[in-house]
């Protein structure tokens, strides 16, 4: 009875969620900031600070310091935006003439029956863009109250916050009297997990972004590519998904070199140069330091989780990704484990572990000690 009462509770809160994704944004942007400033909070609680101050300083403290960060950068970010905007366009028509002659080579080539320019294969393309233009539009017509999400996000999520902050404890000591005794300490212990595998990844992951989008816009600054420092930016941020994100920031960084410098091969390669130095510092060094093997989510796993979770609610669900994605992974080796305790499967010791095996000696050995 009780384990189909939890699953009817997840299924049912399940649909709930996905039917409230377009207001979900700002709660969800509150619960994240309450759960990762709780510690400050209960430090601060600890040295007999009451539990509504603590919670209201920290959030304040927070906010002013994300405040603080943005007005000092906005106005370079702002303007190297702009310029960037300008500079796009100019470099893709640069481009244009260049991948005319490689798909009218293609063409011939292989004998493919493909426009021979640009302009072709986009009016090829007219109707299925149109429709998926109109698709967007009706979407964005229907999704207006995600519009207000957004733009209520600076409003409430502070507010949320700081109610959940400064309840977080209450909350926590409620669900924990609601589970069933006999399961209760397997549940704590699953839970436990769950909190070690998410905090350790998300706050990992988030210094492994910033220190990656610091070493992009220094290096991409030092070889002299304009737009350094959004790009910087954009490639810290899009860091989050394993290696695609900082691929497409690499993508654009190689196009603004092209337009910068035209068909130059140094400073090109000087460009995907730093893009694979930092990749290489990023898998030898920040990752295994900063999140380690013991959070144990694979970078296809995240991956997936991410694509997955933008396919099902679009940003919302990019956002829920990863806290979903760790808890799956620690509830299915929980799972593993117990089947494999079941059939005594168990993998047995490694080779290095294992005790020497006593093997006889040859004959010839015997015969040269005789």
């Amino acid at each position: 009875m009780n384990k189909w009462f939890w699953i009817g509770g997840l299924a049912v809160a399940a649909v709930f969620f996905y039917l409230t994704r377009g207001v979900l944004l700002p709660f969800l942007a509150g619960l994240a900031i309450a759960y990762f400033l709780d510690p400050l909070a209960d430090r601060l609680e600890a040295r007999n600070m009451s539990r509504s101050v603590a919670a209201g300083l920290v959030i304040t403290v927070f906010f002013l310091l994300l405040l603080a960060i943005l007005v000092a950068f906005w106005p370079v970010l702002q303007s190297q935006i702009v310029a960037a905007s300008q500079k796009l366009p100019e470099t893709f028509a640069t481009l244009k003439p260049r991948f005319n002659d490689w798909m009218a080579g293609l063409s011939a080539r292989f004998s493919l029956d493909i426009p021979h320019d640009v302009d072709g294969l986009i009016s090829t393309f007219s109707d299925e863009i149109m429709a998926k233009v109109r698709d967007a539009a009706t979407g964005a017509i229907k999704g207006g109250i995600a519009i207000f999400s957004v733009l209520s996000l600076v409003l409430i999520s502070p507010v949320v916050a700081f109610y959940l902050l400064r309840d977080w404890d209450r909350i926590i000591a409620k669900v924990d009297s609601w589970l069933p005794e006999k399961t209760a300490p397997t549940v704590r212990e699953q839970a436990l997990k769950i909190d070690t595998v998410l905090a350790g990844f998300v706050r990992g992951q988030i210094l492994v972004c910033t220190a990656m989008g610091v070493l992009y816009g220094v290096g991409w600054a030092l070889v002299g590519l304009d737009f350094a420092l959004v790009l910087g930016v954009l490639a810290g941020v899009m860091s989050f998904v394993p290696f695609v994100g900082a691929l497409f920031a690499a993508a654009v960084a190689v196009a603004i070199a092209i337009g910068q410098w035209g068909f130059d091969p140094l400073h090109i390669a000087m460009v995907i140069g730093v893009f694979f130095a930092v990749q290489t510092i990023e898998g030898g060094f920040l990752t295994p330091k900063l999140i380690g093997g013991r959070v144990g989510l694979h970078p296809v796993w995240v991956l997936f989780a991410v694509f997955a979770g933008g396919e099902i609610a679009g940003f919302v669900g990019v956002l829920v990704a990863v806290p979903a994605a760790a808890a799956i992974a620690v509830l299915v080796r929980f799972y593993i484990d117990h089947y494999l305790d079941h059939y005594e499967l168990q993998p047995k010791a490694n080779a290095a572990e294992a005790p020497p095996i006593d093997i006889p000696p040859s004959k010839e050995s015997n015969n040269d000690d005789g």
